[in-house]
């Protein structure tokens, strides 16, 4: 405490004491008649160097040190504080990390685009895609025997064959807007029209990427904007990378097919090397062409699971091991980049079925050559074109799901112009569509055309009306109706009706009813 020095006024009055340092200079009344008011005279500057020793007393009054003493924290406040710097050191950290990891990655998708450099080619018959608008792939499978050896080649039993097949046909269809992919694999054996000769759609490969493009877009009538070719080579060499794929025999029957060196028993599963892989996909002398396509896509899930689960996609090593594999074995269109790749890649998700709708291309075996395409083909193509959230219940894997094929149906002219249900009834047959009966209907329509179904053939009825489009309204037909007591779907065309049919079909001009 800071007490005045003895004098006579000390007895009359105390002078008041300051927690601050006051000049040295005696302080002096301001005003004689308030003498409770007191101000010191201005200081002049002090000098730090001059300033007494941090522990010796000014005024009385005891100099804090240079440094605060030590202060004894509370344990809570203790853990807060450490907390505090390791939250900051381990941002610092993962900040580098980062920052490492982007320049890793940036170099690896540098590298693997000059990899795939080695193997594009100018492909011609390709559409422009759109920034974010959906985009089709053509993957083909080759059985190139390119970049095998002669111990590979024995390895893997493919033997020698000279030319160019694909046993592989498959669009995939990458939707940004709905973050969804689909697969829609084509029979190799599906009857088509190749520069005017009647052939399988696998033959179109020999003539090149660019027949090959013209062929499944006529098919289809899907736009394509990319094209990728992998051979046996890649196929085996990406599967001993990631460590074999398990594939299955679900059947009750063993699986034996030398041809293919395929032997797996039935309800039995293994862990298959490139080798076991290729005789998987290959073989079909143990089904039919619809069975190989469905070992084919059981492989692809099992194979985005094993990539899935492993982490390939993030891990940069692996992602140029494989690129590094595949580099001298795939063929892709001048346009495929590794962005175009990470899109995909993107769109696939969890690479899990439910992200990857996988189909077929709606069809069925004619004869013991060929394939025809179903009736629903063209709905399950119109809904891709058009790039529809949810996509129709045909093609689906096992044959399942509505069929229009052989379905009954009565075709009625409804709109007084002679030869209107014939020319219906010409189109919906090319599709493959059982018109049992055509003729004038009992009481005209106008221009609006009806399609009467019974309540068992709903689902028909739907895929026959997403066939012929909004120009025909479809209807539940009254109990005592022609539809309903035959069991049949009945098409009254009005007015206003342009007959369907599919790809290349031309409606005749009958002049003569009905």
């Amino acid at each position: 405490m800071l007490r005045s020095d003895p004098g006579p006024e000390s007895h009359a009055r105390r002078v008041p004491y300051f927690h601050v340092a006051v000049p040295s200079r005696e302080l002096e009344l301001v005003n004689d008649r308030r003498t409770s008011t007191l101000r010191p005279r201005r200081a002049a500057p002090v000098r730090e160097d001059l300033l007494p020793a941090p522990d010796e007393d000014v005024w009385g009054i005891r100099q804090p040190p240079s440094h605060p003493p030590e202060v004894n924290w509370s344990p809570r406040r203790d853990r807060y504080r450490r907390r505090r710097r390791i939250l900051k050191w381990t941002a610092l950290v993962l900040v580098v990390a980062l920052l490492v990891a982007g320049a890793v990655f940036a170099y690896g998708l540098r590298y693997t685009n000059q990899l795939l450099d080695k193997g594009r080619t100018e492909v011609g018959g390709l559409t422009q895609a759109g920034a974010g608008q959906p985009f089709n792939v053509l993957l083909v499978g080759s059985d190139s025997r390119e970049g095998l050896s002669e111990a590979e080649t024995k390895r893997l039993a493919v033997g020698e064959a000279g030319g160019r097949r694909t046993d592989t046909i498959i669009v995939l269809h990458v939707s940004p807007r709905n973050r969804k992919a689909a697969m829609i694999s084509i029979p190799r054996d599906l009857k088509v029209t190749i520069n005017g000769r009647t052939a399988k759609v696998n033959s179109a490969f020999a003539g090149g990427p660019e027949l090959m493009v013209r062929t499944v877009q006529q098919v289809t009538g899907l736009p394509i904007h990319h094209y990728v070719e992998i051979n046996f080579a890649a196929f085996a060499k990406v599967v001993d990378a990631v460590g074999g794929v398990r594939v299955c025999n679900p059947t009750n029957k063993d699986w034996d097919d030398r041809f293919a060196n395929l032997h797996l028993p039935a309800n039995t599963c293994r862990i298959a090397s490139g080798a076991g892989a290729l005789s998987y996909v290959r073989a079909r002398h143990i089904d039919s062409d619809f069975g190989r396509i469905g070992r084919q896509q059981a492989f692809i899930r099992a194979l985005m699971a094993k990539i899935a689960n492993k982490g390939n996609l993030i891990n940069v090593p692996k992602i140029l091991s494989i690129a590094n594999i595949v580099s001298g074995n795939v063929t892709t269109d001048q346009n495929f980049s590794v962005g175009t790749a990470l899109k995909v890649a993107k769109r696939m998700g969890s690479l899990s079925s439910k992200e990857v709708d996988m189909r077929i291309y709606p069809s069925y075996p004619e004869g013991i050559s060929f394939v025809e395409a179903a009736p629903e083909a063209p709905i399950l193509m119109k809904a891709l074109r058009e790039d529809a959230p949810v996509l129709p219940p045909v093609g689906l894997a096992d044959q399942k799901g509505p069929t229009l094929r052989g379905t009954r149906l009565w075709v009625l002219n409804g709109s007084g112009t002679p030869g209107a249900a014939r020319r219906a009834k010409e189109g919906l047959e090319a599709y493959g569509l059982n018109v049992v009966k055509w003729d004038n209907a009992q009481s005209p329509t106008g221009n609006a055309s009806y399609l009467f179904y019974p309540t068992k053939r709903a689902k028909e009825a739907q895929l026959l009306g997403a066939l012929l489009g909004p120009q025909v309204r479809v209807v539940l037909a009254p109990s005592a109706s022609t539809a309903a007591v035959k069991g049949v779907l009945v098409l009254t065309v009005g007015s206003n009706f342009q007959p369907v049919g599919p790809p290349g079909f031309v409606p005749s001009t009958p002049t003569t009813a009905p």
